[in-house]
């Protein structure tokens, strides 16, 4: 029972050190995940280089592959550009193997020494290095307790016989051919289905290897099904995706079973005595554990190798079996699986905030236009008015509780700062959009009412009406690319438009004390001043915090 209790202790360190390496190394990494994602769309190699990248440093496939649906989902990615990225995303993971195989006893204890003692640094990048050291200590140290607890059970005929049934051993003319191997792959996959990351069950894997419960070969047929097994946390992840993220988990399942096929197919052919692919792992050397580590990374290259230029074939049959059933694909902007990559999230958000803008100004531009412009186009624009404004305030709580959810996320202090200018925004688009009750009420009693400006005032009123759509329409552009052309060209037009409504109101006055213009008719044109006044105001609060923003991520990244 003690025994027991120590092999599921030391597992349970295990994986809690394997999760804190990870999280810290996410975390340290996350701000360089924007920047990693701007080569994705060069080609497939690249793809396949930088999914291996990207999860070499957060040491997860699994955490990989979902943010490889969060960002198909959102229409960073395309399909052939998120099935090379999950090719990559296995070869990275097979690092964490390697490292599980080393024998690195001695740094447990001054890693875990060393990681604690950062951990009071004040220095927020330091304490996330932290997590990273301890959790790399944590981890070799679960690695052997475990390995010893199993090394002590390995003593007890009976622990070692019931092993001994589920061995996989090739027969007399080299081949490895029974359902010995298929029920260890079985295992391997569910296994991993249950713990959610292959690095942990290999890890598993090579401490049973060296306790001397299992052979190489059925350790190597368990780390096949531990591959097949992990690809069920892309396929949880695009569950409520688009119809392009469930193709990409897809493929990556489909991949992991081809791989695993080839591989049983590899096993029927001998050479030198044993099975082909063991031949090849006996040539790289290594004691068992090492041999363990290395068939994971052998299998999971050679696997990429082999399909990668069939990565157009295995797309075109994922569209065959999942196709979209929508002629356009929706794409969720502020999508839940990138909240975990704040960087990218706030990048999204920023463009969801330049979508909202540019619905708000849509309306606004059409209630000015009821005026002089107002055609069946307009009047079309005009009946959706309603549901257009009510989209708006939807799109304002998405936006709040999204950015209400990063904030439970550890952040970097610019991370951080970005949310509070965001709200903000937010809000100043929200109020836009409510101002054009407002002014469609206005020009609509001008019209009901056969109610005209005077040829000066139309004059000033068509001019403020461009020299607003200006404004917005840079507005709209810097929260897209913020630089500082852009931006000088914003307070340029801010100084003109506020100089030219003074200008306008006091001549409008002086109209109205002249007898030019009729004063019911002076009152609601200085009405409409106000309001072209307020929805500047916020234009250029929006101008102000727009160079503190995230950029939102090139087009080019879509594919």
């Amino acid at each position: 029972m003690q025994t027991a209790m120590l092999v599921f202790g030391g597992l349970a360190i295990f994986i809690f050190g394997m999760k804190l390496m990870s999280d810290g190394l996410h975390h340290v990494a996350g701000e360089r995940m924007r920047s990693i994602l701007r080569v994705f769309s060069a080609n497939r190699f690249v793809a396949i280089l930088s999914g291996a990248a990207v999860t070499c440093v957060v040491q997860s496939s699994s955490a990989t592959t979902v943010m490889v649906v969060g960002f198909i989902n959102a229409g960073l990615l395309n399909l052939f550009q998120g099935i090379g990225l999950m090719f990559g995303a296995h070869v990275g993971t097979t690092i964490t193997a390697q490292l599980v195989a080393f024998k690195v006893s001695w740094l447990v204890m001054p890693s875990i020494i060393l990681g604690l003692i950062m951990s009071f640094v004040p220095r927020q990048k330091v304490a996330r290095w932290s997590e990273t050291v301890l959790g790399f200590g944590f981890l070799f140290l679960g690695m052997n307790t475990m390995g010893d607890a199993l090394k002590s059970l390995a003593q007890n005929q009976t622990f070692k016989e019931a092993f001994l049934r589920f061995q996989c051993s090739p027969d007399s003319n080299g081949m490895l051919f029974s359902f010995a191997v298929i029920g260890a792959i079985l295992v391997g996959m569910i296994a991993t289905m249950i713990i959610q990351s292959s690095s942990a069950s290999t890890g598993i894997v090579i401490a049973l290897g060296s306790s001397g419960l299992l052979n190489v070969y059925t350790a190597v047929a368990l780390v096949l099904g531990c591959n097949i097994g992990t690809t069920v946390t892309a396929q949880l992840a695009a569950l409520t995706a688009n119809r392009v993220a469930k193709q990409a988990a897809l493929a990556n399942t489909l991949s992991m079973v081809f791989g695993a096929v080839l591989m049983y197919i590899s096993f029927l052919i001998p050479v030198k005595g044993q099975p082909a692919f063991f031949t090849l792992i006996d040539l790289l050397g290594g004691d068992l554990p090492r041999q363990i580590a290395n068939a994971h990374t052998v299998f999971n290259i050679l696997n990429t190798l082999l399909l990668l230029p069939f990565i157009p074939l295995i797309a075109k049959l994922c569209e065959k079996l999942l196709p979209v059933k929508d002629s356009k694909v929706k794409y969720q902007k502020l999508e839940p699986h990138l909240l975990d990559t704040p960087s990218i999230a706030l990048a999204q958000t920023t463009s969801s905030l330049r979508q909202m803008l540019k619905k708000a100004w849509k309306m606004i531009d059409c209630s000015l236009k009821i005026y002089i412009d107002n055609d069946e186009k307009n009047q079309a624009v005009v009946r959706q008015l309603e549901k257009r404004e009510a989209d708006i305030d939807e799109r304002q709580q998405d936006i709040t509780g999204y950015l209400s959810q990063l904030m439970r996320k550890e952040l970097t202090q610019k991370e951080a700062e970005q949310i509070p200018l965001l709200l903000h925004c937010t809000n100043d688009v929200e109020r836009i959009g409510d101002h054009t009750e407002i002014i469609r009420a206005i020009t609509e009693k001008l019209n009901q009412d056969k109610l005209r400006f005077s040829p000066e005032a139309e004059i000033e009123f068509s001019t403020l009406h461009q020299t607003l759509t200006d404004l917005a329409e840079t507005s709209i552009n810097l929260l897209a690319k913020n630089d500082s052309a852009s931006l000088n060209k914003a307070q340029e037009i801010q100084e003109r438009i506020f100089s030219m409504l003074d200008r306008s109101e006091a001549e409008h006055l002086s109209r109205i004390n002249n007898g030019d213009c009729r004063p019911q008719v002076g009152i609601l044109y200085l009405e409409l001043i106000e309001e072209i006044r307020k929805i500047a105001r916020h234009l250029e609060n929006i101008n102000d915090r727009a160079g503190m923003f995230y950029a939102k991520l090139p087009n080019a990244v879509r594919g």
